[in-house]
């Protein structure tokens, strides 16, 4: 019996599939490790979310106390307790 060889073209047609599957398989090697490291960044984020949310909902169970509003007064809305003298420093300005 006689051996029949493959033609060129099929020789040609099967080189150019290994060459193109092995990009492929590269390419999306490439798209999975990015893809792995946007993950591993947005659980990083998610985790510090987390953390703010539990810390703020202590501070929700806690209350809010005449502390914390004489605070807020002072430094967000100006207040000033009475008798109290406030100044502002403008030569920075």
């Amino acid at each position: 019996m006689s051996k029949r060889k493959m033609p060129v073209i099929v020789k040609l047609l099967m080189l150019a599939f290994l060459l193109y599957a092995a990009v492929t398989i590269i390419s999306l090697r490439t798209q999975i490790a990015d893809k792995q490291e946007e993950l591993d960044s947005l659980s990083l984020r998610v985790q510090e979310y987390e953390e703010a949310n539990a810390a703020l909902q202590e501070e929700m169970q806690r209350g809010v106390s005449e502390e914390d509003i004489s605070e807020l007064a002072r430094s967000e809305l100006s207040y000033a307790e009475p008798g109290e003298r406030v100044f502002v420093d403008t030569s920075s300005r």
